[in-house]
């Protein structure tokens, strides 16, 4: 139909032609018979015009009742396809479903990708944004940046109109408002909302120079302030200092991507002014907490400025050399920062969705063929009464497009329905979920597969209408027979080999995914109870311990951990600050005593944990050597540390580490007083790294985010009131939240690799029903077209056995060939899938061989059903079949 409509509108040109040629042969004749009666040739000419009513008047009448005419014969076949589709409601049902299906899952998958990939960034000219950071080829290409290089990035640098940093670690404890409310904070320099082209919903940004002030999200202003206009110039209390509201931001407002390696939060509900206006000897090179965003001026290239920053790079490690030796810049585009992570699994689906649309069309394309070989006398019969091979087509063509117009209307309202509950169980941290929607582009994309199809399955039952054109009312099955047959079998073989391509992907990703569950983490997973504290700043102001804060928090850990204890069903607590699993980490430098001193700008470093007495043991983190922390590890006795086993096979190869000293800067040593076992502490698919445990007591810096675990007899999360009571009793102005098991934890961590297997796995198994389904209606249809040949060879002689094994060996040939090209394929997508995929490699000899195994039982037992009633059947019976 719609191939039709095309043609006709390029055909325009030749349409006038013929009917300017019509209508001066028309005004010849006219005008030579009113000659004849007597007229001059000048009047004659003209009568004929003024009775024609102009030409052009004549052509758009003509044009019209054209027009009218293909309108009509349209409407037609529209009726006559839908007719059709009617009286075979087994066909068009089981043609819409798989329709629906394919073009559905297409579309809810398109979705994805375009708002997590395609969309332009929610901000103004979004292509000039970029991300920078520093780079070290020791500790990798995308660190945070120190304050006093961010200073000199943007002082020296011509590359950018703006360049703006962001600490998102400060967390926030709102009082005076009822119960106190931990906030997620964000200090922010003033070009940053400039920088993003926010404008605020109220109010303005921040001022360079000004100080406690703060932005309020929209949805604290709306949820917690009750959407008071008169909020701005308002005092809020955070942190026990009084802060002015300035600004609200807008509804939809928040940050695109990763804001660091192992902070994952974009949206954050206040934001206060980071300063960092004075020079940079102010600061420090030797802490990286600041993400770095720029904006490059217009007609400067993303390469122009890296070349730029590489020039400042190598002037910093001249200026700098302890701090800055080795160090580089990297700028990347702000939208490909953001979904880094997730780019590869999201294609990969898409693949994988596009193969199940190709196995469904594959098997529409059989169906039709099917259908037409039952139309051929019908379609013999119109042409010998006259139908041209055009109006065959286009009737044709006008039913598939209609089966397709339905399918993808079903599709898209599956696509609209799913929408909701797919989102729901998306992984939590995965960029940009909130932008996912069936939009313009997304509504282009199901128009333009929906019209690819329509022309893929109107072209097969045209090329069935060839064969009547001079065949006249008897059609000759048999000799058609044998092409269909070809290109019925060649259906198969693609279908057979997309569906192993998809059961290959998804039993690597299965086997992926039973091997990562496997990972022992190195702690206990059940019957723990984990939550975390906001602590104000009465808590935190010390930075050294040993001063009055720090017998504070610690006086607050005790008090909190005794009462704990006390609580029924209760086995034991500890506090740490970084748990497993959670996405946050540390790193310090150290120096190990005895050792020669490194070369300027390489640094002997390690994560690190605070811990409290008790936490091991809670944890169930099992110590390989030497002994845990006690009560009296604390500022009063000596400095103490505990390694993993990773950090002692690094740093004391072949050596036992117990006993030996290190030292953070300049402070005093410490002895290693135990090793204990290694944790996946940054995700079970990552090995453990070199790590060390300090006593919470004797911490250098302060930590004002302390997380404690509780080990149960009882289910773990019915402690959670009690714990809230129990901390409203020591504290009631400290908050309690991200309360979750440790199994929660665990589980959170793996939710991504098993929200893609099961989507691959969904997918896989459609294919496999709709590639068995394929397999089985053209065995059935073989079965059909050959009835009086089996017939034949039944009653000379042939067994109903031989029947059955030569129908049994079509099938499983045509599966073969299949699985042969799809093996081929799948060591390719295995390639493609090789970094979504943990403990199992890309090619996979058992996985293959497996769904190898499996296909091929599927297709035969598809072609059983067909090849029983070929052997079954009656030699009379089918010697009479016509």
């Amino acid at each position: 139909m719609l191939a039709v409509f095309f043609r006709n509108l390029l055909r325009k040109k030749q349409t006038e032609q013929e009917l300017d040629d019509e209508l001066r042969a028309y005004l010849e004749l006219t005008t030579a018979e009113n000659v004849r009666c007597g007229m001059c040739p000048e009047h004659a000419l003209q009568k004929a015009r003024r009775d024609l009513g102009g030409i052009e008047q004549v052509k758009e009448s003509v044009r019209d009742i054209r027009v009218g005419v293909w309108l009509e014969i349209l409407v037609q076949d529209i009726r006559y396809a839908l007719r059709s589709l009617r009286r075979n409601s087994g066909f068009t049902t089981v043609a819409i479903l798989t329709l629906a299906l394919g073009i559905g899952a297409n579309t809810t998958i398109f979705s994805m990708v375009n708002g997590v990939l395609l969309k332009p960034l929610p901000y103004p000219n979004p292509d000039r944004l970029v991300t920078l950071w520093e780079t070290h080829p020791a500790w990798g290409p995308f660190l945070t940046v120190a304050p006093a290089n961010f200073y000199d990035w943007r002082q020296q640098s011509t590359s950018f109109s703006r360049m703006a940093a962001l600490d998102p670690y400060p967390d926030f404890i709102l009082t005076g408002r009822g119960e106190p409310r931990r906030l997620a904070g964000a200090a922010v320099t003033a070009d940053f909302f400039p920088l993003l082209g926010v404008n605020m919903a109220l109010g303005r940004s921040f001022r360079a120079t000004e100080d406690h002030v703060v932005v309020l999200s929209y949805s604290i202003w709306e949820s917690y302030f009750g959407a008071r206009t008169a909020i701005v110039g308002t005092g809020v209390r955070l942190n026990d200092e009084e802060y002015t509201v300035v600004g609200v931001t807008p509804r939809d407002f928040s940050l695109v991507g990763k804001t660091s390696d192992f902070q994952a939060r974009t949206r954050f509900d206040v934001w206060i002014n980071l300063g960092l206006a004075s020079p940079p000897e102010a600061w420090t090179r030797g802490t990286h907490p600041l993400s770095v965003f720029g904006r490059l001026k217009p007609g400067i290239s993303l390469q122009q400025a890296q070349a730029e920053l590489d020039g400042i790079a190598r002037n910093l490690r001249r200026l700098y050399r302890d701090d800055n030796d080795a160090k580089g810049i990297a700028a990347i585009p702000m939208s490909e920062h953001a979904v880094s992570g997730v780019r590869t699994a999201l294609l990969t689906l898409l693949a994988a969705v596009v193969m199940v649309l190709l196995i469904a069309c594959a098997n529409i394309a059989n169906l039709l063929l099917t259908r037409a070989a039952a139309r051929q006398k019908e379609m013999a019969l119109r042409a010998a009464l006259g139908a041209s091979r055009k109006r065959l087509a286009q009737q044709l063509l006008t039913e598939s497009a209609v089966l397709v117009l339905l399918g993808s209307g079903f599709g898209l309202a599956l696509t609209l329905l799913s929408g909701p509950a797919l989102i729901a169980h998306l992984p939590a941290d995965l960029p940009r979920i909130a932008e996912i929607s069936v939009d313009g582009r997304v509504l282009a994309f199901t128009t333009l597969i929906t019209l690819a199809t329509g022309i893929v399955f109107g072209l097969v039952p045209m090329l069935q209408s060839r064969v009547v054109q001079s065949r006249g009312v008897r059609l000759n099955a048999r000799g058609i027979s044998s092409g269909q047959s070809r290109l019925r079998g060649a259906l198969i073989v693609g279908q057979v080999s997309l569906a192993l391509v998809l059961l290959a992907g998804a039993g690597l990703m299965i086997k992926s995914l039973s091997a990562l569950l496997q990972v022992s983490p190195g702690f206990q997973t059940t019957h723990i109870l984990t939550a975390r504290f906001s602590l104000p700043p009465r808590y935190a102001n010390g930075y050294r311990f040993g001063t009055a804060q720090h017998r504070r928090i610690s006086a607050f850990q005790r008090e909190l951990a005794g009462r704990v204890r006390a609580i029924p069903g209760v086995r034991s607590a500890g506090f740490t600050s970084y748990l497993p699993l959670a996405g946050t980490n540390n790193n310090w430098s150290f120096f190990i005593e005895g050792r020669p001193p490194n070369p300027p700008g390489v640094y002997d470093s390690t994560d690190y944990r605070p811990v409290t007495a008790g936490y091991f043991e809670t944890i169930g983190i099992p110590i390989k050597r030497g002994r845990s922390f006690e009560a009296r590890d604390d500022e009063d006795h000596a400095l103490v540390v505990v390694v993993n086993e990773a950090m002692a096979r690094q740093f004391w190869p072949n050596e036992n580490p117990v006993g030996k000293r290190l030292k953070f800067g300049d402070e005093h040593w410490r002895t290693i007083i135990g090793i204990v076992g290694d944790v996946h502490h940054q995700g079970l698919a990552i090995a453990p790294a070199p790590e060390m445990y300090i006593p919470w007591g004797q911490v250098p810096n302060v930590e004002v985010r302390p997380t404690i675990v509780v080990r149960s007899f009882i289910e773990p999360a019915s402690l959670t009131s009690a714990l809230r009571k129990a901390v409203a009793e020591v504290d009631p102005e400290v908050p309690m939240d991200q309360v979750a098991t440790m199994g929660q934890l665990v589980s959170g961590s793996v939710s991504e690799a098993r929200f893609r297997t099961a989507v691959i796995s969904l997918f896989a198994l459609l294919a496999l029903f709709v590639a068995s389904i394929g397999v089985y209606g053209v065995m059935s249809c073989l079965v059909s077209q050959r009835t009086r040949e089996f017939g034949i060879r039944m009653a000379v002689g042939a067994t109903r056995g031989a029947v059955f094994a030569l129908i049994l060996r079509q099938g499983a040939k045509l599966a073969a060939i299949g699985i042969a090209i799809g093996l081929v394929a799948a060591a390719l997508f295995g390639r493609l899938i090789a970094s979504l995929l943990y403990g199992v490699k890309p090619l996979d000899a058992a996985t293959l061989a497996a769904v190898s195994i499996l296909l091929a039982a599927v297709a035969l037992f598809a072609s059983y059903v067909p090849a029983r009633r070929a052997a079954n059947a009656d030699p009379m019976d089918s010697l009479r079949y016509e």
